[in-house]
Formats: C-alpha cells, sequence, structure tokens
C-alpha cells in the first residue's frame, strides 16, 4: 500500500482506503493513524481507541465519589453509568 505522508499524518485516498480497510484497521490497532481523503481534502481520521489509564480511572472515581452523598450507588445508578460508558 502506497501511503503519501501529509502534515505528519499518514494520508490515504478514500478509493484506496475502502479497497484495504482491513489493512488499515491491522495496522491502526498497532498505534499508527490514517487520514482518509477525498480530491486531496481531508475527510476522515482512523486512530487507535485510547484506553484510560489506572490513574485516570482512578480519579474519575474519587471525584464522582466527591460528587455524590455518602451513601452506597443505587442499581438503577450503576445501570446508567453503564450505559453512559458505552455511548
Amino acid at each position: 500500500m502506497e501511503v503519501l505522508m501529509n502534515n505528519f499524518s499518514n494520508s490515504v485516498p478514500l478509493a484506496e482506503a475502502k479497497a484495504k480497510f482491513s489493512d488499515l484497521v491491522d495496522r491502526v490497532s498497532r498505534g499508527e493513524e490514517f487520514v482518509i481523503t477525498r480530491h486531496e481534502t481531508e475527510i476522515a481520521r482512523l486512530v487507535p481507541v485510547r484506553r484510560p489509564s489506572r490513574d485516570d480511572v482512578t480519579a474519575a472515581i474519587s471525584k464522582l465519589r466527591a460528587t455524590r452523598p455518602n451513601r452506597p450507588a443505587l442499581a438503577e445508578e450503576i445501570a446508567s453509568w453503564t450505559r453512559e460508558e458505552r455511548r
């Protein structure tokens, strides 16, 4: 796959991205990032999913606990938080 360099990003024309999508996804899963272009105009980016670090999760939980009443979470609250995480 020929990939053009553009502003420190891997730039791939849309037609090529469509033809080699699986290869691009494999490369993204290994940390690469790509910009998809149409007529040399950037239209989309393929980037790896960034998982929060353990420290980020711990900080978020601490912040949440500081803002809510000192009581156990209700089942409805936990379900709501789970749904929010999936968005």
